[in-house]
């Protein structure tokens, strides 16, 4: 593809693993990667099932199963759970953010109490700090 030489476009990465137990009918995600205790499983009936960033999945045999790498031509790739993670965190921060600049005015519920109120600068630093923390456990 025109610009994008060196990139590996058509190559599948593989994200992660799950064991599915055929007889339970249950799959969990795969954080072993011994090969002797993987033949050990697939000798005893689990199946290994290979997750690609596109989305598809593969049966794969255990010899075949290696520990994921998730990179593009040394580029490590973002994980749905850490991308979740701080989109979430950045919503909560512009949400509280937007009670400051565009504050509403206090509601009552059906009984006619009126709702605790909520510092908004301070749930705007409740948020941001959860932000951060984000950043700090990298």
């Amino acid at each position: 593809m025109k610009g994008q030489e060196g990139m590996e476009a058509s190559k599948k990465i593989v994200v992660g693993y799950a064991v599915h137990d055929i007889i339970g009918n249950n799959e969990q995600c795969l954080t072993e990667y011994d090969p002797e205790v993987l033949q050990r499983a697939e000798d005893a009936g689990l199946v290994f099932v290979a997750q690609y960033d596109d989305g598809t999945r593969e049966v794969v045999k255990a010899a075949d199963v290696r520990k994921p790498d998730p990179t593009v031509n040394g580029i490590p790739l973002a994980t749905a759970g850490y991308v979740d993670e701080r989109t979430a965190a950045t919503v909560a921060c512009f949400d509280a953010l937007s009670a400051i600049v565009d504050p509403q005015p206090a509601t009552a519920d059906e009984t006619g109490e009126g709702t605790e109120a909520v510092d908004p600068v301070e749930a705007f630093r409740a948020a941001l700090a959860a932000l951060k923390a984000l950043e700090a456990k990298e």
